[in-house]
């Protein structure tokens, strides 16, 4: 019989509008008295989403998505206009 893994996991797509709205101003310790922070976005209707973890985690995570919109940007100057754009109907 496996052990169980000792960190759940899951997989999970957040599609984010342009003009979401986030709030980030809950702070807290936990019980060993580390410092945790989260970020809540609402994206519409009853999409409420909250991100959490320590400082150095949520600094990762925002590194990455800078990172990620980095090359989407770049992608997109490479790729040129999206499908359908300026094709004459």
């Amino acid at each position: 019989m496996m052990r169980n893994d000792p960190m759940p996991s899951i997989g999970l797509g957040i599609i984010i509008p342009a003009g979401a709205s986030y709030d980030s101003h809950h702070h807290w310790r936990n019980d060993p008295g580390e410092p945790r922070a989260s970020v809540r976005f609402d994206i519409g209707g009853y999409n409420d989403v909250h991100i959490q973890g320590p400082p150095t985690a949520l600094r990762e995570l925002a590194a990455a998505l800078v990172d990620a919109a980095d090359r989407a940007d770049a992608g997109q100057a490479l790729l040129g206009a999206p499908a359908g754009e300026g094709v004459a109907r």
